[in-house]
């Protein structure tokens, strides 16, 4: 996949959940803890494949274009522009196989804010 790095002009977190210890009489939260910090770039979905994915557990989610990153597992979240109340978990990572220099990885997020899978 050819894309031009003016392109990347987002940025995206991965990372876990963790109980973080408030000093208060809650005790402690569970807050989404970044591991990782990316430059992203949002990828169109053509009306075909959007019309596609209507009615499948894909129909609401975004896909981001990540340069090649191996570190990243389906097992992490991810947060976009620093965006502190939106949180994505982490549907497919579609690698790219060829042996370019310049590799992108497309990664399929869906909000998990919303609480329906």
């Amino acid at each position: 996949m050819r894309l031009p790095i003016s392109q990347l002009n987002h940025l995206i977190d991965f990372g876990v959940t963790e109980q973080i210890d408030t000093d208060t009489i809650d005790g402690s939260t569970i807050d989404f803890v970044p591991k990782q910090r990316f430059h992203c770039a949002f990828y169109q979905r053509s009306q075909n494949q959007q019309y596609s994915l209507l009615g499948t557990k894909l129909e609401d989610t975004i896909v981001v274009a990540v340069r090649s990153q191996y570190k990243i597992d389906k097992t992490m979240l991810a947060q976009l522009d620093g965006n502190d109340d939106v949180t994505y978990r982490i549907i497919t990572i579609s690698r790219d196989d060829s042996h370019s220099l310049q590799r992108y990885d497309l990664i399929t997020l869906k909000d998990v804010t919303k609480g329906d899978d």
